[in-house]
Parts: structure tokens; sequence; C-alpha cells
């Protein structure tokens, strides 16, 4: 823990979010990062709150900050404007704050989400490019193989048979007990946006989140650059849902409602649009 015991606050922390105005920005265009702290006292000011090193992927052009209480206690507001000069895709780590947990007494650290952007323009064309020339080599492998998968069937059917063997009746097996099918994808996929269609919140977009990176392997512990490595290139669908759970999980309650459209027009992407 950086800070003493005697230094930190006592607080009761119910809150603590890092969001943006856009998960997109343009190379070369600001944009906001957005931290958002709660806790349930009235407090003139959070003294232990660390923000992420930005400097190595992002220039902060400057920052404002609001503190509001009310009857549930403060809400602690900071906007930082900032610019990348650069595309593709930026990670930033977690906001921390440091303080005396008044529920039990300890020192605790607490950590916020971290952020996946995704900056476009500038060398994102290259990117682009290099994802088309993937798709046609992909093309050209599966061509080989259903080639060679040909040939094979050919070969198979001109060797000579022989005569069945003599069938011995055999015994009747007891009764198999039906089992249902596991769900495929599309399946999981169509029940997801159907949930998300009732019920649109933010628990169920982790909830969507956590099942569609189990279908890819992932699990919610890894980045989500460390997720799309584990796709191939021509899994645009998947990776463009990928990127549309990411912003409905962390973005700012603003724009929650417009994520959780790009996230259903995603899943009907992938699943088929509905019946």
């Amino acid at each position: 823990m950086p800070a003493s015991a005697q230094d930190l606050q006592r607080l009761t922390v119910t809150r603590l979010t890092l969001s943006a105005n856009t998960v997109a920005p343009k190379v070369e265009g600001p944009f906001d990062l957005v931290v958002t702290a709660h806790v349930r006292e009235r407090v003139m000011g959070l003294r232990n709150l660390d923000l992420p090193i930005l400097a190595s992927e992002l220039d902060v052009l400057g920052d404002e900050h609001s503190l509001v209480s009310d009857a549930n206690g403060t809400t602690y507001t900071e906007d930082i404007r900032v610019v990348a000069h650069h595309s593709g895709l930026i990670t930033i780590a977690p906001v921390t704050l440091d303080a005396i947990d008044a529920r039990d007494g300890r020192a605790k650290r607490y950590s916020s989400n971290s952020l996946a952007l995704v900056v476009g323009g500038g060398v994102l064309a290259a990117t682009q490019t290099f994802d088309l020339t993937g798709v046609l080599f992909a093309a050209l492998r599966w061509l080989l193989i259903l080639a060679v998968a040909v040939l094979l069937v050919r070969l198979l059917a001109k060797r000579p048979r022989k005569p069945p063997p003599a069938v011995v009746p055999a015994p009747q097996p007891a009764p198999v007990p039906m089992v249902r099918p596991a769900a495929t994808r599309e399946e999981r996929l169509r029940d997801a946006r159907t949930v998300l269609e009732a019920e649109r919140t933010r628990q169920n977009v982790l909830r969507i989140r956590t099942i569609v990176r189990e279908m890819v392997g992932a699990s919610d512990a890894e980045t989500l650059a460390d997720v799309l490595r584990r796709l191939e290139p021509e899994e645009r669908l998947m990776r463009a849902l990928l990127f549309a759970l990411e912003r409905a999980a962390f973005t700012h309650d603003d724009d929650l409602d417009h994520a959780i459209d790009r996230v259903i027009l995603r899943l009907n992407d992938l699943a088929g649009s509905p019946a």
C-alpha cells in the first residue's frame, strides 16, 4: 500500500469505474476518459485516487473533475481529455483507490476495470489490407483441403469390394435414454439476444461477455487483446461482437443504451435475425 494507514480516508467504496465517451476514437482526434467513484460518506475529496500512466499510449490535453454530495454519499467524476497519435488497440490499466474500509476497518486497495480502445485511421488501413490477405489465404487453404478430400473419396470408391460377412443377429441392446443434444453456438447467441432485448442492463451484458469469451476459449481475466489473438483473421463477426461487448460492459451510463443496441446488432449478425 503506497500510503501509510494514518493517511488513508475511512470510506465505504460502492463504485469505481473507468470509461470513455467513445471506444473507437480516431488518430489525432481528442476524446475523454471518464473516472467515476462513489462512496457512502460525504467527503471534500479523494486523497489516494491514482490514475493509470497514459504517456506511453496517449497524450493528456487537460482534465476536469467534480464532487457531488447528497443523501447517498459522494460521487467523484473526472474527465481527462486525451489524444492518440497511432491507430490500433490501446489497453488502459485500471484506476486505483487506497482507503480504510469503513465496514471492517482494514486498509484496502480498490481497483476499477481496465479499458480497451480501438483507435481508427492512420496505420489501421495497413492492418485491414493484412486482414484481407489472411482471408484469401484461408480460402485457398480450404479449397486445397476440399480437393484432397475429393481425391481420397474417388480412390476409395475404386477399391475392390470384399463380400459382406455373414450376418449374425446381435442381441437387442437395452433402451438408451434420450439425451438432448448440446445447444449450438447459434442457439446460445439467440438465447443471449432474447435475454438482452428483454432486460437491457449492464449485468446482462457482463453475463453475455463471459459466455462469448468461453466460446472462443477465453476467460474474463484476459484482456480484449489477448482474446482477439485466439481468433482467426476471417472471424470478423466474432471480433465485432467482442468489441461491442467490451464497450457495453465498461462504457459510461449515458452511452450504455446505444452500446447495447450495437451488441444486439452483432448478435443478429452471428445468430441470424430474430424469427
